[in-house]
């Protein structure tokens, strides 16, 4: 069967199922009337936002791809115009599936959430099928569609490095849904909690607090649509990565193109929909649960086992009996990636020995509580990072055994293969992954539909282990999208050393390939290390930019928040102060004034840190050349990586540290306010900067692959 033919036939499948599964969520109740009145208000401030957040990554994707078009039509060497107009339009359908990935998400949670709470009336398990009807939906959606537009594409050009502007084009729409919808999400929370909680001493989803439908907007276009786009683009930029690294290996090894070694990335995405339809299947057939991740943890263990098992019949298939060490690579990446997962529980878990210590400190006051939570996430990068180089090391090992036995002739390129592969087993049970994402959202939305509709105690109480669960699977989801990042960082950086050794052995048209350009682009791999030498000026250059870029994007985007979270503070006392008995019940908040202080923060705040990472790396390549850009790729990677562990697991560890106290009736005492204030450092830090750190170094290296031509020149000889 053509390999093409299959990877197109699975992501139609998998399109179809997203849609069925939405359509049968689409046919559950909603409830009542409260229900569906609040239901209403979240998916109308959420599709709002949306739609002026689209208008404005549009305007800015289109001037981006004018540049992309004029830097390429200034080398009619390498296709000139033709070229750069192809490179182009690769680029806004990377923007625009990226962006209707966001949407989907956004969607699928907003119809979701309001059956999930009245599904809970039914009992805890039916509330959780639901939730997972609805998360299955925008994960197969959002794998399906990666799968589809990379095998079009790759149909349409026959050569990977044209997919570039695809992943870059994705990369760039996510990083602005994933920052904007951060910014608008905690800007909300923030308020809520600081002067609901802790002035009036209301409870979290109270709608007396005027910022609550804000707060629970912000879950949708934040957790789900920012998280869409986010996962979109990290299977999207690792698969044209290890395509790109396919290419050369096959060049190499064959004399020649081999597409089904080029295209083995879509296969392994394809038959992870395939694993991901039957743990989903498994996880709302249950019946009932000890513990609500109960489903969804052996929902993710299926998938991942039969993923294993079908990498196995697909590396047979593909490289024959020597492929073993291959397989291996993938299974070791399979396993990193949950393990990476469950490091969550050990550092941020409410069981966690950290978060308690967080919460006794914050006896003391909120100084304290943030001092252990940012010790917390700053310990807690060992394991994560540890696991990821044993990964790494592993894989190139085994990579390089592999290349030996073939006669590839070049054990270093088979030990970059070796990590490829190892990603890609990562990301075999990306769509299960992405699943368990899009419950977390949901299910806070249903808790925060019951509460604000005072619904009845029971609704409520099976609501209440879901909710702990969303606090859990968000954990998880990151933690694994954080690990795959530092994978993928090492792939699509090798992807584009290896695409500037094509560039320099002068391969421009892969249907001429023969024994002599393969003995060139052996060659130029050869000799590439020796152009990055640690005492050249532009490498020392580009790494010390790169390892401050996600520093100064990080400080940005926390920035935001507070300014947001500033005008909602103000807002909201303005309404307690105002509002004749808003506190008491009589007064009606004004929650669409929130809404707009959430959305016009979001929406102008977000476009000088996307813009400030974007135009770096292109102004210091044109100066310095590429290998001043490999080193500033590398150097952010290298900072990025600890740097988001610390704001994933530090604040995840301070939100957890509130919860134990709320859980141990301690809700309103000083240690509880003192909670609530980390969190509100917790926040950002887990919500808005380090989930973007991870779309910010992919967008680096998509953004380096796109621009390899115009890296080539070098105005300064450094």
């Amino acid at each position: 069967m053509d390999p093409l033919l299959f990877t197109l036939s699975i992501g139609i499948v998998g399109a179809v199922a997203s849609v069925l599964l939405i359509a049968y969520v689409e046919r559950l109740p909603k409830g009542p009337d409260s229900f569906v009145a609040i239901w209403r208000a979240i998916r109308e401030g959420s599709s709002a936002y949306l739609r002026r957040q689209f208008r404005t990554i549009a305007l800015l994707a289109g001037g981006i791809a004018v540049l992309i078009l004029v830097s390429f039509s200034a080398f009619p060497a390498i296709g000139g115009f033709v070229y750069g107009l192809a490179m182009a339009g690769s680029f806004l359908l990377g923007v625009t599936f990226s962006l209707v990935a966001a949407f989907i998400a956004m969607d699928a949670a907003t119809r979701a959430n309001v059956r999930t709470a009245y599904a809970a009336s039914h009992g805890s398990m039916p509330a959780l099928r639901v939730a997972t009807l609805g998360g299955a939906s925008l994960g197969l959606a959002v794998i399906a569609m990666s799968l589809l537009g990379l095998s079009i594409l790759y149909a349409v050009f026959r050569d990977p490095g044209l997919l570039a502007g695809f992943g870059f084009g994705a990369s760039l729409a996510a990083l602005f849904a994933q920052l904007g919808g951060g910014i608008y999400t905690k800007s909300a929370d923030i308020g809520a909690d600081l002067v609901g909680k802790v002035e009036a001493g209301i409870p979290e989803d109270d709608p007396r607090n005027p910022a609550v439908v804000a707060d629970l907007v912000g879950d949708n276009v934040g957790d789900e649509a920012g998280r869409g786009a986010d996962l979109f683009e990290s299977v999207t930029a690792e698969n044209l990565g290890g395509m790109i690294i396919a290419l050369v290996v096959s060049i190499i090894l064959f004399k020649g193109v081999n597409e089904l070694y080029v295209v083995t990335p879509l296969i392994i995405r394809a038959l992870g929909v395939v694993a991901t339809l039957v743990g989903v299947f498994w996880a709302v057939s249950r019946k009932g649960f000890r513990e609500a991740i109960g489903p969804l943890r052996e929902g993710l263990f299926i998938t991942s086992i039969l993923a294993a098992v079908m990498m196995y019949i697909a590396s047979w298939y593909i490289f024959g009996p020597s492929g073993w060490p291959l397989y291996l690579t993938m299974v070791i990446g399979l396993v990193a990636g949950v393990l990476i997962m469950f490091y969550s529980e050990l550092y941020t878990g409410v069981r966690s020995s950290y978060v308690a210590v967080i919460a006794q400190n914050s006896q003391s006051g909120p100084a304290l509580t943030a001092m252990s939570g940012l010790s917390t996430g700053m310990i807690s990068s060992m394991l994560p990072v540890a696991t990821v180089v044993a990964a790494v090391a592993a894989s190139y090992i085994l990579g390089s055994f592999w290349s030996e036995s073939v006669g590839l002739g070049d054990p270093l390129l088979g030990g970059i293969y070796g990590t490829t592969m190892a990603t890609m087993g990562m990301l075999s049970t990306a769509g299960f992954i992405l699943t368990m994402d899009g419950v977390g959202p949901i299910v806070d939305n249903a808790g925060g539909i019951a509460e604000m509709t005072n619904a009845e105690p029971e609704i409520r109480e099976r609501l209440e282990p879901l909710d702990a669960l969303g606090n859990t699977t968000k954990a998880l989801t990151k933690s694994y999208a954080m690990g795959s990042a530092a994978l993928a960082a090492l792939l699509l950086f090798q992807a584009f050393l290896l695409e500037v050794a094509r560039y320099l052995a002068g391969i421009f048209e892969l249907g001429t390939i023969g024994v002599e350009e393969a003995e060139n682009l052996l060659k130029s791999v050869e000799e590439l290390s020796q152009g990055l030498q640690l005492n050249s000026p532009a490498i020392v250059i580009g790494l010390f930019i790169g390892g401050m870029i996600p520093f100064l994007f990080s400080g940005q985007a926390m920035n935001a928040v507070a300014k947001g979270a500033y005008r909602m503070v103000e807002e909201v006392r303005r309404q307690f102060a105002s509002i004749p008995g808003i506190l008491d019940g009589t007064g009606r908040p004004e929650y669409g004034r929130c809404v707009d202080i959430s959305t016009s923060t979001a929406l102008r705040l977000m476009v000088t840190p996307t813009l400030t990472v974007t135009l770096a790396p292109i102004l210091l390549g044109v100066l310095l050349g590429w290998r001043a850009v490999g080193a500033l790729v590398m150097g952010a990677t290298i900072s990025a990586i600890p740097l988001a562990i610390l704001g994933f697991y530090g604040g995840a560890a301070m939100d957890n540290a509130k919860k134990l106290l709320e859980i141990s009736g301690k809700k309103g005492t000083d240690a509880h306010k003192a909670t609530v204030v980390g969190d509100t450092l917790g926040d950002p830090m887990k919500d808005t900067y380090a989930p973007s750190l991870h779309i910010l170094i992919k967008l680096l290296n998509t953004l380096s692959l796109v621009f390899i031509p115009l890296f080539m020149i070098g105005l300064l000889p450094l």
